[in-house]
This record gives structure tokens, sequence and C-alpha cells, in this order.
């Protein structure tokens, strides 16, 4: 992208992200910093070092890690006041002209190092949240706030946020990285030797809020009827340990004893999605246009009505489930597996919707107009 304003100084834009591993946020925020304009120099902070800290750094980003305590737990009360003194006088070694979190967590911090260098705030929220914890964050308080999808943004604004202050801006897929072409070489199959003929998966961290239980629950009913050759995965790092055991308990107590695994965390994504030949979806996520863009069909099942949904087209792009219930969802895997002709179709479609609307270099060149208006301004 062009420089947008000539005859001006580089302006720094100090970004805040958990670090670590590579998922959806930190993925997303890695388009942003690599595809800005060079108007902007991206100075970005990580609260832990890892994955995503070495790839900023072989693209050439800036960035360092400050470990930063958690803002609202009560033994951080006191220390997290010096943690953001710390994050203040690092921004004021760069002359910092914005700061972006990518992340809602580290909102306190946002505001905190905004208000003291007398900078716009920018405020990334990536999941549906309620009411009291919009305000809870406070995101009101951010200069400007980016919505990920239609449902978020009316999220914040039944919260009270000012409309002005809100924009919708879709995450964005890297075509190359995320397509159906790749390795022959099918790695589920590879490295897990599934005795099913298709293989449906489920991806995100184990904790309930990505209810991998409901998915299980469909998945048994699925396996029931013997004429179907399947395999369940249930790919993504383990958040909550009692909730990985409750799921085992589940699988090693059922029928589906043998029909599911466990990969844990993957740090070969798009492999991993070319592999399967459908993906369930039950709490949204970029997760789902990284699959679409891998040409695999998607079930977002008990988390968006048809006409709410923007990317999955009931029936064109994806499988819309309304429903939160068992039956649903099972039934929609069951039409699925019994089509093939339409899993093809479904992925066909998926694929030229993300080329036609889910850029990454689209969504990196928006989020730069919010920095060009609120500068300007």
């Amino acid at each position: 992208m062009e420089p947008i304003m000539r005859g001006f100084s580089v302006k720094r834009i100090l970004y805040l992200s958990r670090g670590g591993f590579i998922d959806g946020s930190q993925r997303q925020l890695s388009y942003v910093v690599t595809h800005i304009s060079s108007y902007y120099k991206p100075i970005v902070v990580c609260i832990k070092a890892g994955q995503f800290v070495d790839r900023l750094r072989e693209s050439g980003v800036s960035v360092s890690v400050i470990p930063l305590r958690p803002w609202r737990k009560f033994p951080s009360a006191f220390f997290r006041y010096l943690d953001a003194e710390r994050l203040v006088a690092f921004a004021r070694q760069f002359d910092i002209a914005l700061v972006h979190s990518s992340d809602i967590w580290l909102s306190g911090y946002l505001l905190w190092v905004a208000k003291r260098l007398k900078v716009p705030s920018v405020l990334h929220v990536r999941a549906p949240i309620s009411t009291g914890e919009i305000r809870k964050h406070r995101c009101g308080k951010a200069t400007a706030v980016i919505a990920i999808s239609r449902r978020i943004m009316r999220n914040l604004l039944a919260a009270g946020i000012e409309p002005e202050k809100v924009m919708q801006i879709d995450d964005g897929m890297d075509l190359r990285l995320f397509g159906p072409e790749g390795s022959e070489e099918n790695v589920l199959r590879r490295d897990f030797s599934p005795a099913g003929e298709v293989l449906i998966g489920l991806v995100g961290r184990i904790e309930p809020a990505k209810r991998q239980r409901e998915f299980l629950c469909a998945a048994e009913q699925v396996v029931r009827d013997k004429s179907r050759s399947v395999t369940f995965f249930v790919i993504g790092s383990v958040r909550s340990d009692s909730y990985f055991k409750e799921l085992q308990r589940f699988v090693a107590e059922g029928e589906l004893n043998g029909r599911t695994l466990f990969t844990g965390r993957r740090e070969d994504m798009p492999e991993v999605l070319r592999s399967l030949d459908i993906l369930v979806s039950l709490s949204g996520g970029s997760i789902m246009f990284e699959a679409m863009s891998c040409g695999k069909p998607v079930v977002l099942a008990g988390f968006s009505r048809e006409l709410a949904s923007v990317h999955i087209q009931d029936g064109r792009t994806g499988l819309l489930v309304e429903s939160a219930e068992c039956a649903a969802l099972t039934q929609a895997l069951i039409r699925l597996m019994d089509e093939p002709e339409l899993r093809k179709e479904i992925g066909r479609e998926a694929r030229k919707w993300v080329e036609d609307k889910l850029s990454h270099v689209d969504m990196a060149a928006r989020t730069q107009r919010v920095y060009d208006e609120l500068l300007q301004e």
C-alpha cells in the first residue's frame, strides 16, 4: 500500500498482543503489521515470547516482549500499574502516535497508555461478549472499536457505545497460505491412521466456550449408524484440564472410542484443514474462513441465525444450523457425509467467496483507514 498522506513524517503505532502461539488473533495482527503502508511504523509488544514473536521478527517487524500481569485479577491490582508505567516508558522511546490492542484482555493497558501519551486508541473485539463484559473492559473508552462480525457490532452498540466509534472489519485470509492446493499428503491420516473414510473436525482451544462437548454429542449420534465410515477429530490445545477429562470420559464410555481422536495443538493448520472433509464450528472465529479458503465445507451450528450470517450462506458456502440442539447438527453432518458432490460444490463456492470478500490485504487496508481518520483528526 502506498502512503496516503504525503509530506508527513512516519507515524509509529504501538500494538499490544498476547504473543505465544499463532492463533487467529495473532495471525490477523501479523497481516496488518506486514501489509500496512510505509507511512506507518509498527512497534509490537507481546506479553510472552513464542512462535508469534519469532514470526514477526522474521518478517522484519519490531517486536519486544514485556510481561504484563492480568489487568483485572485482584492479586495484580497494584502491580498492574507498575507494569502499565513500564509500558508507557517503553512507548515514549518511540514517539508513539496511536495504540492498538488486538486482544480485549489487554484493554486496561491500552487505555492507560493512550491516556498517558494523549494519543488515540483502537480496540479489536474478536468474540461476542455481553453488555456486562463490554462495560467491564471499558470498550467504550477506546477512541475506535473494531468488531470482526455483525453480531459483535450489534453487541457493542447495544451496550451503549457511540455508533461513530464502532466499525466492522471482517478478518482476512492469506489465500496463498490457506488454499485448496498443497501437499498431497493427508497429515491427519499420516499422524493418526484413522479408520474412517470421512474426516470431520472441530478446531479450538479445549474449553467450554468452544463447545467440544456438543460436537461429541453429535458425533456419537452419527456413529450409531454403523453404515457410515467416519472419524472425528478434536483439534486444539487444552485450556481447561477438567473439561478435557470430561471429554475423554465421554469418548471412552460411549460409542466414540476409536472413532474420535484428540490431536492436541497443531502448528500446520493449512495442511490440517486440507486433510479434513468437513469442519464444524460451534463458536465462530476465523478458523471457518481458513477452512473455506482451503475449499472445505463448514457447518456452523448454534451460533448464528440465517439473517445475521454474512459469510456462511446456507447451502451455498456452508451449512448454517440455527439450532443448538444435538440432533440438528447431526442431520447436517449426515447430509454432507452422504452427499460428497455437495461437499465439493460448497467447498468451491466457499473458496470463491473468500477470494471475493475476505482478502487479508483488503482487511489491512481497511484497518489502516481507521488510523488515517484518527490521526487526521
